[in-house]
């Protein structure tokens, strides 16, 4: 008693009514499509545009991120750094008390225990006065190894003259700025005034083999370069207190754990910094750039609704004479509500697939070699974006898109629905 029988003739055959009423409904909002091309197009451009400007948008957005992701590494960072505890709270007070030593034992222990390096060399870095003839300027001195620096780290580019690296030992290369300042040339010879270890004063003169421009004012105007081992020359110190190194695999985040436990095996004083320990405006930036992401796309989504509503509603106005004949024989209101809501979905599908192939067709085609952006805060150079189609976001866009172009349709459908068959046959005189 009070089981249900699916084998019931009666509930078979409404079940079988209900699946070949969805199929003529379906058919019937094909048709109506293909029969106003006219009005379909308009639609479908209207959904279209929406989808491509995602796609696009989000393509832009992801080559910043992209972007801004490699210039911090190759700037000034790398993947990783190693130095002493204590280093980056008292390098100020006591700047040579950090020195690390053996470290070419450490980046064979790595390589052979972890993985191969790309990039791998040391700083030291230290304050004193440039003097070029009558003129004097202090700077932040940088000791590096140039060669190994060169090949990693590629935001500081020559301006005039050579590269550091492809100088004598003894050369320094200074920011054009401050090069400016000192009216100093390549060729000039430059003396490097310093305060050692020990606190006494020491000074060396250099050949300036060039000039550098990095982008960023700050070193721009007030850093130069000398080899490391004419920096611990002039400091009368032995080693250096920062390890810089980068993998060949940019994922180098699968790496952390081997090398925190490796460093702390090989030296428990030591510690390893990832890069967005270090530039911590990095998580800060992309932050502030993932909400323009958001509201940019409920602008598009707002803009698009109304854009997808009021196309609708213009062309369901045109056939108000058609729905109030459906009506007058005994067509019921959720019929033509399904109908109108079954035409909105195809079309919604089908405007979002032709958007996002657009979209990709605009990426890798008209904006294959990218945009050049006005410089960011604190620098003074424009920077090269290139587009990143977000395959992984492709089907959300899709999703995203055929929810609300279809539910754009809901209204339309609910107002042909309920309008009155007097009122709609009048169309038709």
């Amino acid at each position: 008693m009070g089981t249900h029988d699916s084998t019931n003739p009666s509930t078979s055959h409404s079940l079988n009514a209900r699946v070949l009423w969805g199929r003529f409904l379906l058919m019937a909002a094909s048709r109506n499509l293909l029969r106003s091309l006219r009005r379909t197009m308009i639609s479908l451009l209207a959904i279209a545009s929406a989808a491509a400007a995602m796609v696009v948008f989000q393509s832009f957005v992801n080559g910043v991120k992209a972007t801004f992701r490699h210039n911090v590494i190759t700037s000034n960072y790398g993947h990783y750094q190693i130095t002493r505890k204590g280093y980056r709270k008292n390098e100020s007070d006591e700047p040579f008390a950090y020195q690390i030593l053996g470290a070419e034992k450490l980046r064979e222990r790595i390589e052979s225990e972890i993985a191969p390096l790309t990039f791998f060399a040391q700083r030291l870095i230290f304050y004193g006065l440039l003097n070029h003839n009558d003129r004097s300027l202090g700077g932040v001195g940088f000791g590096i190894d140039a060669a190994e620096e060169r090949r990693f780290l590629s935001l500081v580019q020559v301006e005039e003259g050579k590269h550091l690296a492809d100088g004598g030992a003894q050369s320094v290369f200074v920011g054009y700025k401050l090069a400016a300042k000192l009216r100093a040339r390549p060729g000039d010879m430059l003396t490097v005034l310093v305060t050692t270890k020990t606190g006494s004063m020491n000074a060396l003169d250099l050949e300036m083999t060039g000039t550098f421009k990095t982008g960023i004012t700050q070193l721009d105007e007030g850093a130069y370069f000398i080899q490391r081992p004419v920096a611990e020359q002039l400091l009368r110190v032995e080693g250096a207190p920062v390890l810089m190194i980068g993998f060949k695999n940019d994922n180098e985040l699968q790496f952390r754990k081997q090398l925190d436990k490796l460093v702390a095996d090989y030296d428990s004083t030591l510690e390893v910094a990832h890069w967005k320990q270090l530039a911590d405006f990095f998580d800060n930036t992309m932050g502030w750039v993932e909400k323009q992401v958001l509201v940019f796309r409920i602008i598009i989504l707002i803009i698009a609704t109304i854009s997808i509503v009021t196309v609708f509603m213009m062309g369901l106005m045109e056939r108000m004479g058609e729905f109030g004949t459906m009506r007058a024989i005994g067509t019921h209101r959720q019929s033509i509500a399904g109908m109108i809501f079954l035409e909105s979905i195809l079309q919604s599908t089908l405007g979002s697939l032709i958007g996002i192939g657009l979209g990709i067709f605009v990426v890798t085609v008209l904006l294959v070699n990218g945009i050049t952006m006005p410089p960011p805060p604190l620098m003074s150079v424009p920077f090269h974006v290139t587009f990143k189609i977000p395959w992984e976001n492709i089907p959300l866009t899709l999703a995203l898109c055929v929810l609300v172009s279809g539910g754009a349709g809901v209204l339309p459908a609910w107002r042909m629905a309920r309008i009155r068959i007097v009122e709609a046959l009048g169309r038709n005189v």
